[in-house]
């Protein structure tokens, strides 16, 4: 479940700051080098922290758990990758002058996704997304309510699985291999999931939940000057990065390589 801070970036109509965030994400996968990737990944660190109510503590524990992922997809390629020019080479490492260029790029990029989709998660309501989603991008409220009622199970699926591995503790059971656990909790949290959607399917039809558009809504999400104001300064400041990089000589485009 995705609950919203209280900054200025939450108030924001989901649908266009989910719109604003994947076309920045799609334009980092056309990027081909290190250093605008690297730009465009600290641009959401500073929207975060200037309009997301981002912390250090926050950003210490969100996102530098993943520089473990960034420092082990940059070795693979740069230790693995190919390339002619050789800058060391020992066991069966080559390290290359291309691979680290890749590598840095690649890894910038897993990064800009992780911060962006943090930068989404971290701002916004599950319940004001699907109501977003369904009346801004036109989603059927049929998949909108029942994505609504699926999302609200992950929270209910935790406490359960807590509260089985806290009885099985209490008992003294403990379970021989990863595999035999995993089934032992598996089976009761599926039967209980099946139960708990026949009831909310239930309790939906007899509201008279019918899947049709022609309902009437407790809470209308629409979209306000403030909220292209924030998509359309997003993409001024990727342009502006991509232009400083074009006349520096940085920028390198992925169907170019």
């Amino acid at each position: 479940m995705m609950h919203a801070n209280r900054s200025r970036l939450a108030r924001v109509n989901p649908a266009v700051k989910l719109t604003a965030h994947l076309a920045v994400m799609l334009f980092l996968m056309m990027i081909a080098d290190p250093i605008t990737s690297a730009l465009l990944w600290l641009l959401s660190i500073i929207v975060g922290v200037m309009f997301g109510g981002w912390t250090m503590r926050y950003i210490r524990k969100r996102i530098v758990p993943y520089l473990g992922f960034f420092l082990l997809v940059f070795w693979m390629l740069a230790a693995f990758g190919k390339g002619e020019h050789v800058l060391g080479q020992f066991a069966w490492f080559r390290i290359t002058e291309e691979g680290i260029y890749h590598g840095l790029t690649i890894a910038f990029r897993m990064l800009g996704f992780v911060t962006y989709g943090l930068l989404f998660t971290s701002t916004t309501d599950t319940t004001q997304l699907v109501m977003s989603l369904i009346h801004q991008y036109r989603l059927s409220p049929k998949w909108g309510y029942g994505l609504l009622a699926g999302l609200r199970f992950v929270p209910l699926f935790q406490s359960e699985l807590a509260q089985m591995k806290a009885a099985h503790k209490i008992r003294g059971f403990h379970a021989q291999g990863k595999l035999k656990s995993f089934a032992r909790y598996t089976l009761p949290l599926f039967t209980q999931g099946i139960r708990k959607a026949e009831r909310v399917a239930i309790a939906m039809e007899a509201r008279g939940f019918d899947g049709s558009r022609n309902r009437t809504y407790y809470h209308t999400p629409v979209t306000s000057k403030s909220d292209y104001v924030y998509a359309g300064t997003l993409f001024l400041a990727v342009a502006v990065i991509t232009a400083v990089s074009a006349f520096s000589g940085w920028l390198h485009w992925a169907w170019n390589e």
